[in-house]
Parts: structure tokens; sequence; C-alpha cells
């Protein structure tokens, strides 16, 4: 069971968990705030995203602009379909392709531990069946204040990087773009 799942590219998944976790516990921070990092390997895009919990609609109970963990137990499903629908990984043909194992965390704050989080971690895997293919990626999870109107992102590919940034005017962008060469 475990090499099936070793074959089918889970590992990086499972290692992302770990990490998670380990983070959880001890403590630290994942990932710094409205930033994210989507790594193209194994028959997948595997994303780790940092997202304003203002951006959520109907999930914040006691209006105090934060998300303690009651609050995403009570509206996980919520939550859950909020990101499915605010990011997508599109393939060459323009074709959505599925977020698997989603996985969320808020992120702690730093001066409390068990307050109430600003941020949310989400987790997850995007299966490819063309590493190399063209890819664009969509980001429409915007926070409600002016310093949480943006997200960015650095995709990585074999030994390639990119950087992109996520803002309302701007929710859309080409993955590794080809260079244009000049003559």
């Amino acid at each position: 069971m475990i090499s099936r799942l070793l074959r089918r590219g889970v590992a990086p998944l499972v290692i992302t968990i770990g990490v998670l976790m380990a983070a959880t516990t001890s403590h630290a921070h994942l990932m710094v705030e409205q930033h994210g990092t989507v790594n193209v390997a194994n028959g997948g895009a595997f994303l780790v995203l940092s997202v304003p919990v203002s951006t959520f609609d109907g999930v914040d109970d006691d209006g105090d602009d934060a998300l303690s963990a009651q609050e995403l137990s009570r509206h996980i499903s919520k939550v859950e379909q909020q990101i499915h629908d605010g990011v997508q990984l599109l393939d060459d043909s323009g074709k959505s392709l599925p977020l698997q194992g989603l996985l969320m965390s808020l992120s702690p704050s730093d001066d409390a531990q068990t307050a109430p989080a600003k941020q949310l971690i989400a987790l997850g895997r995007f299966p490819i069946d063309d590493p190399m293919s063209s890819l664009s990626l969509r980001i429409a999870l915007h926070g409600k204040t002016s310093d949480e109107q943006y997200i960015s992102i650095t995709a990585t590919r074999d030994g390639q990087s990119h950087e992109m940034t996520f803002t309302p005017e701007r929710d859309y962008h080409t993955m590794f773009p080809k260079k244009e060469f000049a003559e």
C-alpha cells in the first residue's frame, strides 16, 4: 500500500503534511502572510498559501477580523469551498485541474499562540499529466484591507523559478512564460 502511494506521487504531499504538523506543533510560521509557493514536481503542483482570514465570507462569527479554531471547525466546508473557488490551476487547454488533499491550518499570531488567527495556511496538490506543459494560475482570494489585497507566489519547476503577484485587478498569471528572444 505505501509503495503504491509513493509511486503515485503522494510522497511530496505526505512530506508537506509532516512539515505543516511540525510547524504547527512548534508554533512556527509555515508561510509569510499573503505569500505562497507552487512547486511543480512528481506529477503534481504542490501549493502552500497564506490567505488573510478577512477573505472568507460567513466564517468570522464574533466579528473580530480573525478566525478561532472553533470558528474554523464550524465553517470548514465554507472555507474549503471558497478556497476551491478562489484558487485554480489551468492546463494548456484552459481546463481547471482539481485541487486535491486540501489541508488548512490557522497561522498563529506572534503575540499569542492560542489567539484567533488573521491568516489561514492552505496546502494542496493539483495533479498534472505533463509537468512541462503551459500552466496558468488564478488566485482570487483577497482580504478586505488595503494591505491584504495581494498574494505573492513563487512557482518552481525543473530549476526554473517564477514570481507572481495576484491582486483584485490581476488575479490570473501564466506560470513559467516563454521568454521572447530579440533577433
